[in-house]
C-alpha cells in the first residue's frame, strides 16, 4: 500500500535533513536577571488600561441581575398550579362556552 504524502511527513522528512545547530551558552548572568525580573512584583501606580471600563461593565452587570431577580422575584417563589388548579380551570372554561 502507498504511503500518502502528508504534509505532516513531510515535515518530519524535511526536519530530519536540516543540519543541527550548534548553540551557544547563555551569557554569564542571565539567567540570574531573568529569574530576578520574573519574582520582581509590578509596579503599584501602573494600573491596567481597560480598568475602569471593566470594572464599569461589573458594576452594570451586577446592577442588572439584582434588578432581574428583584423584579421576578414572586415567580420565583411562587410554587407551579397543582393538579386541581388546572382541572378547575378546565372546568370554567368548558362552562363558559
Amino acid at each position: 500500500m502507498k504511503k500518502l504524502n502528508h504534509p505532516w511527513d513531510r515535515l518530519l522528512r524535511a526536519a530530519r535533513q536540516a543540519p543541527a545547530e550548534h548553540l551557544e551558552a547563555v551569557p554569564f548572568g542571565f539567567t540570574t536577571r531573568v529569574i530576578a525580573d520574573w519574582r520582581a512584583p509590578l509596579p503599584a501606580d501602573e494600573p491596567l488600561p481597560w480598568q475602569p471600563l471593566l470594572q464599569g461593565a461589573l458594576i452594570c452587570s451586577s446592577l442588572i441581575m439584582l434588578l432581574t431577580l428583584a423584579a421576578n422575584y414572586r415567580a420565583l417563589k411562587a410554587e407551579g398550579p397543582n393538579e386541581l388548579a388546572i382541572a378547575d380551570s378546565v372546568i370554567q372554561l368548558s362552562l363558559n362556552q
